[in-house]
């Protein structure tokens, strides 16, 4: 290994003769330019090692459906991470010898391509030497990305030791909403996925003519469900201004299990739904145990109109067996949705957990600083970033190793297979997505249309891409 200078007074790192195996990585070795400092170590319990700087008001929290925007804008300078196709041979002797930062991260890549080739054993080693290197969520934005994965490796491979993880205490739902709302104050990222996803059914809704007595939305990534609040608003407003009754709306939340979260969010939907005069309902679909086979269970009625949100990772994460696309494929064939919007709020479709691992190191670093930035910009600071980091990104890192189903096909394609056919957004939805960036805190984002998809990106990384289909 040797290093040599480049233009930008940055150290480039030269490594031995690469493996041959598919992911990508190895970092650029270039000086951070997120504007506020390392983080502190944090403990295992995220609502415990994160100091607030005003107590928990659970009030507050709770009103994730609203939310204020400062308006602030300096620049900022993008910290550009890239990988390359070199990768070290993990049982080469010099490894033993490796102090630089980015050859851990090497180390970490290589260790999720020893468990996909079921060498658990060394690839447990590997984690646990990486111990020392990432003891805490301290450090760069890329570095911070790396404790959550090793993090979440540590767990996948355990599994078998640990019981089931037991639901989420008040207390610590709390935290997560409180985290929500932060993020959504922070940055675009939350109101572009669902401004986009809503204005994409109402649109379908549209060409249907006559407006239609109820609605159905299926949903496969419900979270806290702050997206169908706005939706609510929207169909009460429309139907106000034709002086038509609002529809009645039937939600249908396909989830891993039941949690205080979904009831949380169920209740809450339902409560704002009706103060805006709408018929609102909710049903609950479990997937645990059996798969995506519980799709059977969601009752479709004949005549009225469907609209499905799907989110790839989350798809994956919900079930486990093999023929998971099959399974959704068929469903969404004989759902007939008028409209199908797909989230990607992971941008990687990777053919093994190596490659999970390696693309989710670049997007979670990029992630992490976007959110860095926002936060020093409004002088919210590091108890902000804190918290979104253990609310929001720690269990999202944990559901991108957990959901690594062995899919080999790309979820576009498995679109296509459903007999669907992307159509594209309106003017209104990229209209939205526009404003949204305009408002953002920093400078950075930006909205592109790319093919029939809309994409919101950091500094030229994307953060979500969306696209709507139809049959």
């Amino acid at each position: 290994m040797k290093s040599t200078k480049t233009t930008n007074n940055s150290t480039a790192i030269s490594f031995p003769s690469p493996l041959s195996y598919e992911p990508t990585s190895v970092l650029d070795p270039r000086a951070t330019s997120s504007p506020a400092s390392a983080l502190s170590a944090a403990t295992a319990d995220p609502c415990n090692s994160i100091p607030p700087s005003n107590p928990l008001d659970e009030s507050d929290a709770l009103s994730w459906l609203l939310y204020e925007k400062d308006n602030l804008s300096p620049p900022l300078k993008p910290y550009h991470h890239n990988f390359t196709d070199d990768l070290l041979d993990p049982f080469q002797p010099q490894i033993t010898s490796f102090t630089h930062e980015y050859n851990h991260l090497e180390l970490l890549v290589q260790a999720s391509h020893l468990i996909d080739t079921g060498d658990l054993q060394s690839a447990h080693q590997f984690l646990a030497r990486l111990n020392q290197y990432f003891p805490s969520p301290s450090g760069v934005p890329i570095h911070r990305a790396a404790f959550y994965f090793k993090e979440a490796l540590l767990s996948a491979l355990s599994l078998h030791d640990r019981p089931a993880e037991l639901p989420l205490s008040a207390v610590e739902v709390v935290c997560r909403i409180n985290a929500q709302r932060l993020f959504s104050d922070l940055t675009p990222i939350p109101r572009f996925a669902s401004f986009t996803a809503n204005q994409s059914i109402l649109d379908a809704l549209d060409t249907i003519g006559q407006p239609p007595p109820s609605i159905h939305v299926i949903d496969f990534d419900l979270g806290l469900g702050g997206q169908w609040s706005s939706f609510s608003q929207a169909v009460a407003a429309r139907s106000c201004l034709a002086r038509l009754v609002p529809p009645a709306i039937r939600l249908t939340a396909v989830v891993q299990n039941r949690t205080p979260e979904t009831t949380l969010a169920a209740e809450n939907l339902c409560d704002f739904a009706q103060s805006l005069g709408l018929r609102f309902s909710v049903d609950i679909v479990c997937v645990a145990g059996i798969g995506f086979h519980a799709l059977g269970r969601i009752q479709l009625i004949q005549g009225e109109p469907v609209a499905v949100v799907l989110s790839p990772a989350k798809v994956c994460l919900k079930s486990s067996n093999t023929d998971t696309y099959k399974l959704l494929q068929h469903f969404l064939q004989i759902s007939v949705p008028r409209v199908v919007v797909s989230l990607d709020t992971d941008c990687f479709n990777p053919t093994s957990l190596s490659q999970s691992v390696a693309s989710g190191l670049e997007f979670y670093g990029s992630l992490i600083e976007s959110v860095e930035a926002a936060a020093a910009s409004t002088g919210r600071g590091e108890d902000a970033v804190r918290r979104v980091e253990w609310g929001i990104f720690r269990p999202k890192i944990s559901e991108v190793v957990g959901s690594w189903c062995g899919q080999s096909e790309p979820f576009h394609d498995m679109l296509t297979g459903a007999r669907l056919t992307p159509v594209g957004f309106s003017q209104n939805a990229v209209a939205q997505a526009e404003w949204l960036v305009r408002g953002a805190s920093v400078d950075g984002y930006q909205v592109a249309r790319r093919d029939a998809s809309l994409v919101l990106s950091w500094h030229g990384k994307d953060l979500v891409v969306t696209s709507a289909w139809r049959s």
